[in-house]
């Protein structure tokens, strides 16, 4: 078998037999190290010696030159990138060493006939943009840590215009404080790295101490120190090992083509959190990493979606919308976004369906959902009556089967049914009370508008649709019935596959209670009841551990969008998306905590990534 396996496989066009190498190889960083590692090999230098940008902090945008085009953004200058590089230019030029940042802008302020004062904001803002975009490279920052129980020398050194005393700030801020004993930059020393006089600087300082370098540039960090005796190891940018995943060729093409808000999009994702350490292997091994850059960017850029459409009366949808929820109200209050009024509305298909029900006809037609389970169970969920038939059906392939079990507890079905219909529209008045006169805004992931069509045919009015993305099939209960799709299939086709893996959003969007089942009336009005489920702890820790990593996205942006209005294109946000889960980077670890039951469509715990066949 294995040999005419080998001999089919032989037989295929190259550029076939390159695609099945790419989606059965395994993502691995080949040369990576370890801490240990280096702490080890550490002890037979005298020093050590590191680069700084890219080494041990990193900017969260994809490219260093994206910081200048956020720059020329704010000052509404397209052309800053270009008269900025040539200011720096000239400015070495003209003193012959160099230049640091007071005289780039000096010369700037000649070049561009501008005030000291205007010079001076803009010089701010570089500053404070810097600050804002570096983060650590946390692995490097526990990395210094031990070198320094070690008592071994630490010595930083770059080629950098910013003033010294600014990159000490970034480096304490990054939590680099107290690890290292020198600091050398270009521009305070005037010896540069790329022209190898900082190593002939470094060596005539140490003349017989042995040092050992790390950095990222393969010229400047790796092969130049090397001629003066210097060993060295190479560090992989965030940059360099995204490159090397198997994530990199389907986000190559828009990479490219990348805008402000997109540069920031990787930044975050790929430099603040999944290639953040050196020493990563080519995957996503934790689900705070999973969790910042999966849900965060959709579910945040979703949330602007509903908070800019300014309408009131938000209906979250249960269950997904007891996370969205507090999420609307936590991005507003960072943002300074006054809240409309908005409620947590329990809903499900079981109940809108069950309550809707007008006739014996649309007991039938509910027949045609989908379902997997015993009848018994499919009766009590659905119409809360007690039967005494136990087979197992799956619909709607046993629809006539189960009809005539339905049609035998036929009366008994719609005395339930008008008791639930009465119960729900009490409960939305008590919610809602003027309910009939506002406008109505259902916020949910989609995906075909039923509960939006259920409510409409219960309430007897118009009800309007936010949704992360529509499927193929969207249901209408008036001709004109509005729906709005932040992913709209319709504008771009490959916008389905947001519909085809959103059971991975949906698994952190629940509720910590059952699904809800129907209302009963009490003295104290109406109380919903649920479907039996409890969360075990694992679970709310995942659940936690999710809402966490994206209150920081939240945190994130928020620091960058005093710079610019972050709006990620849509192509990049779905294609990470895709990508993510078709490439195979997420480590089985992570897959295994995406259980999940979803007791209307079957009675079994099932696992996420299973069911969409990417586990």
């Amino acid at each position: 078998m294995k040999k005419m396996l080998i001999k089919i496989y032989r037989k295929l066009p190259l550029s076939f037999r390159k695609k099945i190498k790419n989606l059965l190889k395994k993502d691995t960083n080949k040369d990576r190290l370890t801490i240990d590692d280096i702490v080890k090999k550490s002890q037979k230098y005298d020093i050590v010696s590191f680069d700084i940008f890219d080494t041990l902090i990193t900017r969260c945008i994809y490219e260093p030159d994206d910081a200048f085009k956020i720059l020329g953004n704010l000052i509404k200058d397209e052309k800053f990138i270009e008269k900025r590089k040539n200011s720096e230019q000239h400015a070495r030029e003209k003193l012959g060493h160099d230049v640091n940042l007071d005289e780039i802008y000096d010369e700037y302020m000649i070049e561009n006939n501008l005030s000291k004062e205007e010079t001076d904001k803009m010089k701010s803002n570089e500053i404070n943009l810097e600050k804002d975009l570096l983060v650590p490279r946390r692995d490097m920052c526990t990395l210094l840590q031990e070198l320094k129980k070690k008592n071994k020398k630490v010595i930083l050194v770059s080629d950098m215009y910013l003033p010294k005393k600014v990159i000490v700030d970034i480096l304490n801020n990054c939590g680099y404080k107290d690890l290292y004993d020198a600091l050398y930059l270009s521009c305070d020393v005037n010896k540069r790295k790329d022209s190898k006089t900082m190593w002939t600087f470094l060596k005539k300082i140490h003349p017989k101490e042995k040092i050992l370098h790390l950095g990222d540039n393969d010229l400047s960090d790796v092969q130049y120190p090397k001629e003066f005796g210097i060993d060295t190891l190479k560090i992989y940018s965030s940059k360099e090992l995204l490159s090397k995943c198997s994530l990199y060729p389907s986000l190559e093409g828009l990479i490219n083509e990348r805008t402000l808000s997109d540069s920031i999009l990787l930044g975050l994702v790929f430099n603040n959190k999944i290639f953040n350490s050196p020493f990563a292997d080519l995957s996503i091994d934790s689900l705070e990493n999973f969790a910042y850059s999966f849900h965060a960017p959709i579910t945040t850029e979703f949330l602007k979606f509903v908070i800019d459409s300014e309408k009131n009366n938000l209906l979250f949808l249960a269950r997904e919308g007891y996370y969205f929820c507090k999420l609307y109200k936590e991005y507003c209050k960072l943002n300074k976004i006054e809240e409309k009024d908005y409620y947590y509305f329990l809903a499900s298909r079981k109940a809108t369906n069950t309550a809707t029900i007008n006739g014996e006809d649309d007991v039938y037609k509910l027949l045609n959902n989908d379902y997997n389970g015993s009848i018994h169970n499919f009766v009590s969920k659905n119409f809360n009556i007690d039967i005494e038939e136990n087979y197992e059906i799956s619909l709607p392939q046993d629809y006539d089967k189960a009809y005539v079990t339905i049609k035998k507890y036929i009366k008994e079905i719609m005395k339930s049914v008008k008791s639930e219909k009465r119960c729900y529209i009490k409960y939305i008045k008590e919610l809602i009370p003027n309910y009939k006169k506002e406008e109505l805004n259902v916020v949910d992931l989609g995906y075909s508008g039923s509960i939006q069509y259920n409510l409409s045919k219960l309430l007897d009015k118009h009800v309007i649709g936010y949704y992360l993305t529509n499927s193929d099939s969207v249901k209408k209960y008036y001709s004109d019935s509005k729906l709005n799709f932040y992913f709209d299939i319709n504008d771009d086709k490959e916008f389905e596959k947001i519909y085809h893996y959103s059971l991975i959003l949906e698994y952190f969007l629940t509720a910590p209670y059952g699904q809800l089942q129907r209302f009963i009336e009490t003295k104290k009005g109406v109380k919903p009841e649920y479907n039996e489920e409890t969360l075990d702890e694992t679970k709310k820790a995942s659940l936690k551990d999710i809402y966490d990593s994206i209150i920081e996205y939240f945190k994130d942006i928020n620091r960058l969008e005093k710079y610019l209005q972050y709006y990620p294109s849509k192509r990049l946000l779905c294609r990470i998306y895709v990508a993510m889960v078709e490439s195979g980077i997420i480590s089985t670890s992570v897959k295994d905590k995406f259980d999940f039951t979803d007791a209307y469509c079957s009675d079994s715990v099932r696992n996420v990534f299973k069911i969409i066949s990417r586990y």
